[in-house]
Order: structure tokens, then sequence, then C-alpha cells
């Protein structure tokens, strides 16, 4: 494929969620690093914009969807906003119905439309009780990819190298060596348990030198402060700091430790090698954090597994034992191996 020369301007569509997002940063930042002389336009979450900052012809735009532009009229707004910016082509990397509602409002205009394809059915057969399909399926970031080759009529060079955006004055300095622990996700089937990720953080709080930052949300806040309370040299910086400010202090960290959640895809658009814990969920449904090594991809070898695609869906036998079985101590080896690599 060769590019159009007329090709002036994409604006992409992604909504949510915040991994979601994350991964197509790094996608777009890429496209729009190699195709200088064409205009990127990102539409999504206001609060995702430092995602997208720090390069000269791609854009942002905040669009808030479940306030601001709710609903059918509130869409009709938002479009004629997006109108207004003369987009040439739109790249709906969503292609849920307020995305889809949107494209064909522009389809209606004349203009050019692509859309990701999910692999809806090879993702069910990845899931099912019986007769699972494991194997790894095409990944998120290469869906989102293969949009924006279609818009710009080109393909990315093979290998081509990405650097993450530079975050700086990190709030509050950061020691020589730092660990990053986010121990939630937004199901239940994703989350390690509590009492279990404890032990992982006592663990590196008493490792000389070391300082244990703690993640969430502000919901999360209480949990994450009483271990900031019980251990030293840990700090919870949930709901304290912005997104940038923790972006620049993922950045700075040697290793964070997640679940398959936001967490995982914002320290990987940052560059951080990130060690995974993986319960109902798998990599090879395609939502493994951007470049990060397959070997720091923590799960339990169950023939149950995986058994849905977001981990939404409760236990067919109640106890977790996807998450249950994995030891602390395994996380630990996981995250000694990948900082004796990084020193």
């Amino acid at each position: 494929m060769t590019r159009d020369s007329r090709l002036k301007h994409i604006l992409v569509i992604r909504f949510s969620a915040i991994g979601d997002v994350a991964m197509a940063a790094p996608v777009v930042r890429q496209f729009a690093e190699q195709f200088p002389a064409i205009r990127f336009t990102m539409v999504s979450q206001p609060f995702l914009r430092p995602l997208f900052e720090g390069l000269p012809n791609l854009q942002f735009i905040g669009a808030n969807v479940y306030v601001s532009y709710r609903g059918l009229r509130g869409l009709w707004r938002l479009f004629k906003v997006l109108r207004n910016q003369q987009p040439d082509v739109i790249a709906d990397i969503h292609n849920v119905l307020r995305s889809v509602i949107l494209r064909i409002l522009f389809a209606g205009c004349g203009k050019r439309v692509y859309f990701i394809k999910k692999g809806l059915r090879a993702k069910k057969a990845l899931t099912r009780r019986r007769r699972k399909k494991l194997r790894p399926l095409k990944t998120t970031v290469e869906r989102y990819s293969d949009v924006l080759e279609k818009c710009v009529g080109a393909k990315l060079p093979p290998g081509m190298p990405y650097r993450p955006p530079a975050f700086k004055n990190s709030p509050g300095g950061i020691p020589e060596q730092a660990i990053g622990i986010a121990p939630f996700a937004k199901h239940r089937g994703k989350i390690y348990p509590l009492e279990q990720m404890e032990q992982v953080v006592a663990h590196f709080a008493l490792a000389r030198g070391t300082t244990v930052f703690l993640f969430g949300s502000a919901s999360d806040s209480s949990i994450l402060e009483q271990w900031e309370y019980r251990y030293f040299n840990v700090r919870t910086v949930a709901g304290r700091f912005s997104l940038y400010d923790e972006l620049a202090l993922m950045q700075q960290l040697s290793v964070m430790i997640t679940m398959d959640s936001a967490n995982m895809h914002l320290a990987s658009f940052v560059g951080t090698p990130v060690v995974s814990v993986w319960g109902a969920t798998h990599p090879y449904a395609g939502f493994y954090g951007w470049r990060q090594s397959p070997d720091n991809a923590i799960g339990a070898a169950l023939p149950c597994r995986p058994c849905a695609v977001f981990g939404n869906k409760p236990c067919r036998w109640g106890n977790y034992l996807c998450l249950r079985s994995i030891k602390p101590k395994q996380i630990i080896d996981a995250v000694d191996l990948v900082m004796s690599r990084e020193s």
C-alpha cells in the first residue's frame, strides 16, 4: 500500500476504557510520527489527554459521552464539533453504538470511515467451557494498527521503535530502586487475593533501599492506606495524583506489578517493565501490555482458564482457583528476575 497524498486529516475515535485507550496511544503516536504531513485528532475521555501530548501533528479532543455528550442529542452535538475539524477519514477503533452512530453521520457527509474488527468469534472459542481453542489471537494493538493502515493506505515499517513521551517533574522524588504495585482491576475475576498481594507488598517493603508505590483509584485508597500505615517504605498514590503525575512516577519505576488492568497498559505506555497477574482472563485474548515480555505474565495452567475475555463472569466453581493458586513467591521471583536484568 502507498499513502494517498491527498489525505490531510484523520479523526480517531476511542471513548473508553482507560486500558484500551492506553493501548491505542502508542499506535496513534507511531502513525503520527511516521506520517508528519497528516494531522491526527484523537477523540476520547478528557482526562486521558496526557497520553496524546507532545507531537505537533497529534491533537486531542476531550469528549465525555457520559455527561456532556450523553444520548442521541449529545452525539449530534459532538458530531457537529468534530465535523468542524474537517477530517478526511474517520478511524473508529471502538466500534460500539456511540461510535457507530458517529461514523454513520460522517459517512452521510461523504467521509471515508474504517472500523475495528474485534474478532469476537475467535475470542468466544478461546473462552468457552468445552473444546477451547487455546491459541494467541491477534492483539488489540494490531487491530488498531489495521484500521489506521487502511486510513493512511500504508503500513508502518517493520520493527519501528516506540519512543514513549517523557513525563517530567515526578512528584515527591523517586529513589534509585522503586516498585509499583497496582492490586486492583475492574472485575473480580482479575483481582489477585488481597491477603496474598499484601505478602508481596510486605516482602518488598523490607528490601533494603526499595520503595513501594501503590496505585489504584480513589475508591481503592482505604485498603492501600492501610498497607501504607503497616509497612515502612510503602507509599500510596491512589486518589492523590493526576494521571500526568502517575505516568511520570510510573516512568521512573524499576518494575510494575499489575493485574490484567488499565495500570498494566499505562505502565507499558511509558516503557516500564510489567509483571502481570492473570486469573479468569489470558494474554492470548489480545489484551497483553504493549511490548511486554511474555515471560512476565503469571497465570495458572487450569483447564477452565480463560473463562472470560474481560474477567466479568463469576467463577463457575466459586473459588477463583485461577488466582488463589498463584503463590506470592511466584510474583516476587518474577520481579526479582526483571530487576536483575534491568540493573
